[in-house]
């Protein structure tokens, strides 16, 4: 007997015939032990901020250092960064601190009363009568030192705890700059204290308040005093007394008025408060002020409650108050009226309207009505100046300022558009200035803001540009390796020659961030490293192949000249002194042999210029030149060199003749040239150099012997010292090599010399092969040389000296895939640089330029800008010769690419190898695609003719906006299809093609892709999201997820099930053939779509907690590949309140809660999760595995989340050996109250104390999971692992977790070796740093 039933077979269900008798024999059959339900991970997450918000709320001209600094102060929410206004016209970054453990709410300056006027007046008069004889005292003090005294001004900052931080720079003895603060702690529980903060004219007082009603009044000591108590007891207090009133109402606005100039001793303060006098009635604005004079009693001025004046209707809510310098008169920036009061302190104020005749609104302005007023400032002018004129610059969101001066004793106003910029203005805004011009510094809202020059009779000239990539919409990463795609997207073959390309080392990632609004709108690129500004860029026509640079005085000029090797010639060009002209020397007028191509050429510290060709060495000193051909010196008939190098009076140069490669060593005598020895060797010499060890030069040289690179050092004699075949990889930090070319190494093409001792000596030397060797030739070890290998890129790698130090240490540069990258801080222990960080190279005023593609380079060995620390190069970018400007900061250079739209999602195509905006360009939606490397459009597009058109179908309506946005791959018969998948706000689906574009002849290239709607679907509600599947695509309308599947018969999709969710889905994807599906308000759920054709939908496991998210990701991996669903990845959810948690989910146990792994919360909500290989090729995915830390992929790639506010974290899981040793510093640093409330770090009393010990040790939990890197960051900074640890308790479960990482093979060298205790402790704390630096290590 038989009988038919439904079998889900290869995940489809098909009807087939059973035998009975086989049914009932398989029932009988006993079963197997059902396996074991995978158990979840144990683990901890680690977050670390990469890059900090860029929003800046205030910029404060503030002299923090002396009178000469021209300090700008641009204070954020949780950080302040000093930077200088230079002659240059750019603020260069002098110290930032971003520790303070609390927002920043307020921001003010205290300090000389006269805190406009120009460097050169007579500072006596900036400071009052009474302080005259303090600062003549300190006058006679002249062995004052500077560390001693105060800077002209001080910056204050109010903290969210409440906390008042007045603090100022100091030159440490290593000539660093440090932050030196005083702390004011919070009088009360006042909330919201800072919202308001203003300081009076002579610096004696400063009012902050809360909206709420509560008035802080502070007095100060004058300067001249806080300088006496500062050089006599060490430290200053500037706070004199506190009161605190109460104020019936809500505090709108405050601000100090100004005195007449002879009543300096009178203080004015003026409060706009808003309350409700009746209960039926509206709120109404009254105008409140204060008076008293300098050393009054402040419990009996504020005793009372005043009434003040009622404010008319159009100016009871100004935005802004701008105290006037006479009259006690102030301007009301009312939106859109501006009043100005004259004598407020006579009588009910009268408001009389101020004639600005502004221009219209401007493109960047985003709202229905006026723009608002938004920021004033008032700009540096002579003291006698002001004496009779005041000047307002008053800016707008939309980029349009005015110039408001006001004349005395009338106040008489003449108002002066200045211009429209081109960027939004909020708070952040200020006025400094150089020597000629005002300077306008913007921080930009929504967008990049910049610097402007104002000089007399001149128009607004923008100077450079203020990166700022915030509010952040979405983060992609561009992948190193594309999709192949074609015009018909041939089918990848994994036996075509694609498969070789498998063990090439990988190119890092790139991060592309959406931000920006309007016609401001852009992609930003997160590039980590060192910033080069372009100060010169010359286009010569010609290929170059090297350049040097010399400071010369000569027949030829005198000044920097450039010398320039081309295939078979040379070039010498000659620099003016501001680098306006360039000229390029004829041959005829200078003793340089120009006919052939250089080798190489120095200048010795006499002044000597030395130059090799391939024919002739060159002598030239200020007044002596010689010309030697190199014919004559070897006494070979048509000898050329091939490599040469020269070192004081000794040079070395290669030669290959007849089939016999020899090496030469000559000597310089005075101006003529002789030579020394000359010796034959075998092989092809590839470069040359010289090194000096115990007094002696040796030639160090590269060669390829048999296809096998050798390395091989002679005495200047011709005697072999040492011969080293460069044949198999040693032990390095790079893992990318295959193992069936881990030994094979190409020939090297440049040595370097790090270091010289009298015992040995270290070099760098690039390879063919895309290979960094580090090499070390000592005469006090059994190998005479030891040697590693790093992976640097695919390309040959040429190394650069840089004539000098940088960052006070030696330094050494090198070439690869078109990058420069700086090497710094050389180990002698590992025999590699410890700090390797690409230099990007930017243009002051186009922020969207990519980094010139760099092949060589030449420290010039000194700054061109005269800046101490600063270091000038020269480049070559194939025919370009660039002048640029580097300095010892390692931070994010962003790169801004336009859109000219306002952007809501961006991905990354895989099948066409470029970015894929959604944007809104003039509130229609629209689709831009961007090449991630030239920035330029890609796409253009058309109907399914391949007609042009503005908008594809389903896109351009006015008010739609585009939600979903996503690349869908679809293979048939072994061809992949690609498609993008869009949704709308207003139900519209679309199904889009590309493909390359038919370009006709005449066309001038134009964009090589078109793009059309293939297919389209009109729902009656808004689409969140979509993500494409195998055969069809998955979608969420409103609160309902639908699943279609491409129908080949009718080539269309056809609708196969439904699932209704609680709260719209924001995000969709499927893993491991289940709809993951993000919810808004009910967290994550994962559905089973394919449980048979007649079930519907189901839901199989989902969160316990309904969380608001936002995005998700998986992370975590145990390395292994297995296709059994087991106990990776975890995935880590994000939330709107800054909630982070990671879960777990129970794959075959059916409706199973997932289960929470960790949980935290950080400063700022993550808005977009990414995996990035971002790691360069020396910091491989192979090195990240160590002291437990988890791989988050298998793939190698970090995880990354990103906030609105354009700050960027890094997140890495850690096992639990690793998790208890950081959260035991953890907490250790967080009961450390001075660590805490500071932000700094602890003084050498300060120490946890005993009470505490008991508790101390880490506990397992969800909550207590996280690791906050900030916070372990400073400890590492600060080297505070001994004073946090102590010696109790702390330390005896420091050393026992330690003992116990990795199966204790980290510590077995000292655990139980010799040494007494205190060199035991010092080898824990060694490692304990040694794993933060680690794990602490920047991912990008």
């Amino acid at each position: 007997m038989a009988f038919q039933t439904s079998i889900l077979r290869d995940g489809e269900w098909v009807t087939e015939t059973v035998n009975l008798q086989a049914a009932l024999k398989a029932s009988t059959t006993p079963k197997s032990a059902a396996r074991a339900h995978p158990e979840p991970p144990s683990c901890g997450i680690l977050s670390r901020t990469i890059v900090e918000s860029p929003v800046v709320h205030r910029i404060l001209p503030v002299r923090l250092r002396s009178e000469t600094h021209n300090d700008i102060a641009f204070v954020g929410d949780h950080f302040v960064q000093i930077s200088e206004l230079r002659r240059d016209g750019q603020v260069h970054e002098v110290v930032r601190k971003s520790d303070f453990g609390s927002r920043i709410r307020g921001a003010a300056v205290i300090g000389d009363s006269l805190q406009h006027g120009l460097d050169d007046d007579d500072p006596a008069d900036m400071v009052k009568s009474e302080d005259q004889d303090i600062l003549m005292r300190d006058s006679l003090d002249t062995g004052l030192d500077s560390r001693h005294r105060l800077p002209p001004q001080l910056l204050v900052l109010i903290l969210e705890s409440g906390d008042t931080m007045f603090t100022f720079l100091r030159e440490r003895q290593d000539s660093t700059l440090e932050f030196v603060f005083n702390k004011r702690e919070s009088p009360k529980n006042l909330s919201y204290l800072g919202y308001h903060i203003s300081v009076d004219p002579s610096s004696r007082y400063m009012a902050a308040a809360s909206p709420d009603g509560v008035l802080v009044i502070y007095e100060f000591e004058s300067m001249a005093g806080l300088n006496q108590q500062y050089r006599q007891q060490g430290f200053f207090d500037p706070v004199k007394s506190i009161r605190i009133r109460a104020i019936q109402g809500v505090i709108h606005k405050l601000e100090f008025l100004y005195p007449r100039p002879e009543d300096d001793y009178h203080i004015i303060l003026l409060l706009i408060v808003t309350r409700r006098e009746r209960r039926s009635a509206e709120p109404v604005s009254r105008m409140v002020t204060y008076e008293w004079e300098v050393g009054d009693n402040l419990k009996e001025i504020f005793a009372e409650e005043k009434a003040g004046n009622r404010l008319p209707k159009e100016h009871r809510m100004p935005s802004l108050l701008i105290p006037l310098r006479f009259n006690t008169a102030f301007f009301a920036v009312s939106q859109p009226d501006i009043g100005i009061v004259k004598n407020c302190l006579s009588g009910s104020p009268v408001f009389e309207v101020l004639d600005t005749d502004t221009p219209g609104r401007t493109p960047l302005h985003h709202g229905a009505d006026k723009p608002l007023w938004t920021a004033w400032s008032r700009p540096f002018r002579r003291k006698k100046y002001f004496e009779k004129t005041d000047i307002i610059y008053l800016a707008r969101e939309d980029g349009a300022i005015i110039h408001v001066e006001i004349d005395a004793p009338e106040l008489v106003p003449s108002v002066t558009n200045v211009g429209c910029l081109n960027t939004n203005i909020n708070t952040a805004f200020t006025i400094a200035y150089d020597v000629f011009s005002d300077v306008l510094i913007i921080g930009g809202d929504s967008g990049p803001g910049g610097i402007w020059k104002l000089a007399p009779r001149t128009d607004l000239e923008q100077v450079s540009v203020l990166p700022n990539w915030s509010p952040v919409v979405d983060l992609v990463t561009s992948s190193g390796r594309p999709l192949k795609a074609s015009s018909a997207l041939e089918p990848r073959n994994a036996n075509s020659r694609s498969a070789e390309m498998n063990n090439l080392p990988l190119k890092p990632e790139s991060l592309f961030s959406a931000s920006g609004r309007g016609i401001r709108g852009n992609l930003t690129q997160w590039r980590w490293g060192i910033q080069g500004r372009i100060g010169l860029d010359i286009e010569t026509g010609e290929p170059i192949r090297c350049s040097w640079g010399f400071s010369m005085n000569g027949p030829e000029g005198n000044g920097l000249f450039g010398l320039l090797a081309l295939p078979d010639s040379s070039i010498l060009l000659h620099f003016s002194s501001d680098f306006s002209q360039v000229d390029a020397v004829p041959p005829d007028s200078t003793a340089f042999d120009l006919t052939s191509r250089t080798l190489h050429a120095c200048q010795a510290q006499s002044g000597l210029i030395l130059q090799i060709t391939e024919s002739s060495v060159a002598l030239l000193s200020d007044s002596r030149t010689s010309l030697h051909p190199l014919q004559s010196i070897l006494g070979i008939t048509g000898v050329r060199a091939e490599n040469a190098f020269c070192a004081d009076d000794i040079l070395v140069l290669s030669t290959h003749n007849d089939g016999n490669s020899q090496l030469h060593i000559l000597q310089i005598e005075e101006m003529s040239i002789r030579a020394v020895k000359s010796w034959d060797i075998a092989g092809e010499v590839t470069c040359v150099s010289l090194f000096k060890t115990a007094g002696n030069y040796f030639v160090i040289s590269g060669s390829v012997i048999d296809s096998t690179s050798w390395v091989f050092a002679y005495a200047l004699d011709g005697t072999v010292i040492v011969a080293e075949a460069v044949d198999k990889k040693r032990v390095g930090p790079s893992g990318f090599e295959a193992p069936s070319e881990a030994h094979l190494f190409e020939a090297l093409t440049s040595i370097c010399v790090v270091r010289e001792s009298p015992n040995s000596a270290e070099f760098v030397a690039g390879t063919r092969c895309g290979h960094l060797l580090n090499l070390r030739i000592s005469d006090q070890t059994s190998e005479r040389v030891t040697w590693n290998s790093e992976a640097m890129g695919v390309a040959p790698v040429d190394v650069f000296p840089t004539h000098g130090l940088f960052d006070g240490d030696f330094a050494a540069m090198a070439c690869c895939d078109n990058n420069i990258i700086m090497m710094s801080n050389f180990s002698m222990s590992s025999l590699k640089f410890q700090k390797k960080h690409f230099i990007w190279l930017t243009d002051s005023n186009d922020a969207s330029m990519p980094s010139p593609p760099i092949h060589s380079v030449f420290g010039l060995g000194l700054s061109l800008s005269g800046y101490s620390g600063h270091m000038s190069l020269m480049l070559l970018a194939g025919s370009r010769l660039l002048i640029a400007e580097i300095w010892p900061h390692y931070s994010l250079v962003p790169r801004s690419l336009p859109l000219n739209g306002s952007p809501t999602r961006v991905i990354f195509s895989q099948a066409w190898n470029c970015l894929v905006v959604a944007l809104l360009k003039d509130g229609k939606s629209t689709l831009a695609f961007i090449d991630p490397d030239s920035g330029m459009h890609l796409a253009s597009a058309c109907d399914k003719d391949r007609n042009p058109l503005e908008f594809i179908s389903g896109l351009g309506h006015p008010g739609d906006k585009i939600y979903g946005l996503n690349e869908w791959l679809y293979v048939k018969d072994g061809k992949t299809f690609a498609f993008l998948l869009v949704t709308t706000k207003e139900g519209r689906l679309l199904i889009v093609s590309v493909n390359k574009s038919e370009s006709r002849t005449g066309d001038g290239g134009g964009k090589r892709l078109q793009y059309w709607t293939r297919y389209k679907k009109v729902m009656a509600k808004p689409i969140y999201s979509i993500v494409g599947d195998n055969d069809g695509i998955i979608f969420c309308v409103d609160k309902t997820i639908h699943w279609d599947v491409l129908d080949l018969t009718e080539k269309k999709l056809r609708p196969m099930k439904q699932y209704d969710v609680d709260s719209p889905v924001i995000s969709l994807r499927v893993s491991n053939g289940k709809i993951f599906a993000l919810t808004t308000m009910h967290s994550l759920e994962v559905i089973d779509h394919r449980a048979g054709e007649d079930n519907p939908m189901s839901l199989i496991h989902t969160d316990a907690i309904s969380r608001t998210t936002t995005h998700m990701t998986d992370i975590g991996t145990d390395g292994r590949d297995s296709d059994v669903v087991g106990r990776w990845p975890i995935t880590m959810l994000s939330d709107h309140r800054g909630g982070l948690v990671g879960v777990w989910i129970p794959w075959g146990q059916r409706d199973k809660e997932f289960q929470t792994i960790f949980e935290a919360i950080l400063p700022t909500s993550v808005r977009r999760f990414t995996h990035a290989r971002s790691r360069p090729l020396w910091l491989g995915p192979e090195t990240r595995n160590r002291y437990g830390v988890v791989a988050s992929s298998k793939e190698g790639s970090e995880v990354f989340g990103v906030s609105l506010d354009g700050s960027l974290r890094h997140f890495t899981l850690i096992n639990l050996e690793l998790w208890r040793i950081l959260s035991l510093v953890q907490i250790l640093a967080q009961r450390n109250r001075l660590f805490n409330a500071m932000g700094g770090p602890p003084s050498d009393s300060d120490s946890t104390g005993s009470e505490d010990d008991v508790d101390i040790e880490p506990r397992l939990h969800p909550k207590l999971m996280h690791i906050d890197g900030d916070m372990l960051y400073r400890c590492l900074e600060n080297r505070l692992l001994e004073k946090l640890v102590g010696t109790a308790d702390g330390l005896d479960l420091f050393c026992e977790y330690l003992d116990g990482l990795d199966g204790g093979r980290w510590t077995d060298r000292f655990r139980d070796g010799i040494g007494n205790s205190e060199e035991r402790e010092a080898a824990y704390f060694n490692l304990g740093y040694d794993i933060l630096s680690y794990v602490l290590a920047p991912a990008l």
